[in-house]
């Protein structure tokens, strides 16, 4: 017989008891691989059928395997949930989305989420709130600031107070506001645990000077997840945006395109954060393919990829040679050039004309890919007019190239000597014949 929690069960009981739990057991990963001299974060959540956490595993208790490979797991390598470990408080940034395509529909119920995740963090979890659109810019509204619970003479007060103020003005500039989010975490002396921006918008940025790439470095330098919850109508470019800054910082996205749908999106990442085991991974791995972490707890398996640091996927410096004396109107085509220095598929794209990857003799000016070591060649139509030179622009991941051509002269336009030629000698020759004309007049 075994004995545990206070109950004891028979042998068959107890089988029974662990297969039930291994078959309801809901288990959830998500990975901090970055930056790539850190070890890799796995952070798990495990819970019941129920969705009620279930606590006081031990590292026993898990396997886990990156790119195929167990790992030797120790004590020291496990961090249990703030439920658990009462050392463990959690640092969120609140980033929220003031424009007038938020604000006139989801207003109250992006507050009411806020506000609600704000009244359920514990004593010594603290929080700040950057609100943003692009008349009023993006801003710190609430520095960070403890949770005390002193009801309204408390710091609580000083935050839902922040999250209820109006902020007047319209224009969207969200990776602006992301990246304002990060920059919170770093020299600011903050407590262990948890940390996160959770950012809610509903992706349409239009006036950002930060890209998206600056947003998912600056954020894996200081190893901090973006959390994106997606409200209203996001369009395909918005969903991209919010999806890689969320999968990219080993954050995760949420849909929240339904009444009641905010609510539940900022519950869930409370519950992350809140009820997750830590368990790092010293790695050397360093090179930025996407990798596996698999981790088998209570009887479920759940892999998930992540990625150590961003690929470089700008090439070497190449060249086309400019081509003169081009018969106007002609198809020309350049020389080829090769492509390498790039760790993955890179984005290609040109303007003013058309390229063949390989050149295969299939031209197209349609978006692209193109791998390293591959070859690439461009085609233009040169210009009508003599004379007169085109650009066509190719570029490859960070880089853009040109190649030029320039039509030849008009025919006869360059004389010189003997009476000249073109326009200029013909007059001069019709001027010297009239004066010819003239004296022979003169003298009959």
């Amino acid at each position: 017989m075994v004995c545990f929690l206070r109950k004891c069960l028979t042998p068959l009981a107890l089988l029974a008891a662990l297969l039930a739990s291994s078959a309801y057991a809901a288990v959830s990963v998500r990975v901090e691989g970055r930056p790539e001299s850190a070890p890799i974060q796995v952070f798990v959540r495990v819970a019941n059928d129920s969705g009620v956490p279930i606590t006081n595993l031990t590292i026993a208790d898990f396997a886990v395997e990156i790119d195929g490979v167990a790992e030797i797991l120790s004590e020291n390598q496990f961090t249990q949930p703030q439920g658990v470990d009462p050392n463990q408080d959690v640092s969120v940034v609140f980033v929220m989305d003031y424009t007038s395509s938020v604000t006139n529909q989801f207003l109250p119920d992006m507050q009411t989420a806020v506000i609600d995740f704000i009244n359920a963090m514990e004593p010594g979890d603290m929080a700040a709130i950057i609100k943003f659109n692009n008349d009023s810019g993006a801003q710190v509204v609430r520095l960070f600031t403890e949770i005390d619970d002193n009801g309204v003479n408390g710091n609580d007060k000083l935050l839902i107070d922040a999250v209820a103020d109006p902020f007047p003005g319209d224009g969207s500039n969200i990776l602006d506001a992301a990246n304002l989010g990060v920059q919170q975490f770093i020299g600011i002396p903050l407590p262990e645990g948890p940390k996160a921006v959770i950012l809610v918008t509903d992706g349409r940025d239009s006036h950002s000077d930060s890209n998206r790439s600056d947003v998912i470095e600056s954020a894996n330098d200081v190893s901090i997840p973006i959390f994106t919850i997606g409200i209203g109508n996001t369009g395909d470019r918005g969903l991209e945006i919010l999806t890689a800054l969320a999968d990219q910082t080993g954050g995760q996205y949420f849909n929240a395109t339904r009444d009641g749908d905010i609510g539940a999106a900022y519950e869930s990442v409370r519950l992350l954060l809140t009820g997750e085991y830590l368990i790092e991974i010293p790695n050397g791995i360093t090179d930025c393919a996407t990798h596996q972490a698999q981790v088998t707890v209570q009887g479920e398996t759940v892999t998930t990829p992540f990625t150590r640091r961003t690929c470089n996927t700008t090439p070497s410096n190449f060249t086309f040679a400019a081509q003169t004396n081009v018969e106007p109107g002609t198809v020309v085509t350049s020389s080829t050039a090769s492509i390498v220095g790039i760790e993955a598929p890179a984005h290609i794209s040109v303007i003013n004309g058309s390229y063949s990857i390989d050149c295969n003799g299939t031209f197209t000016n349609d978006p692209g890919t193109i791998a390293d070591g591959q070859t690439v060649c461009l085609q233009q139509t040169a210009a009508s007019r003599a004379s007169t030179a085109k650009t066509t622009t190719l570029t490859v991941g960070g880089l853009a190239v040109t190649f030029t051509t320039t039509t030849r002269p008009q025919p006869g336009g360059g004389g010189g000597g003997g009476g000249g030629g073109g326009a200029n000698g013909l007059l001069e020759l019709m001027h010297g014949l009239s004066l010819i004309l003239m004296r022979r007049r003169l003298a009959a």
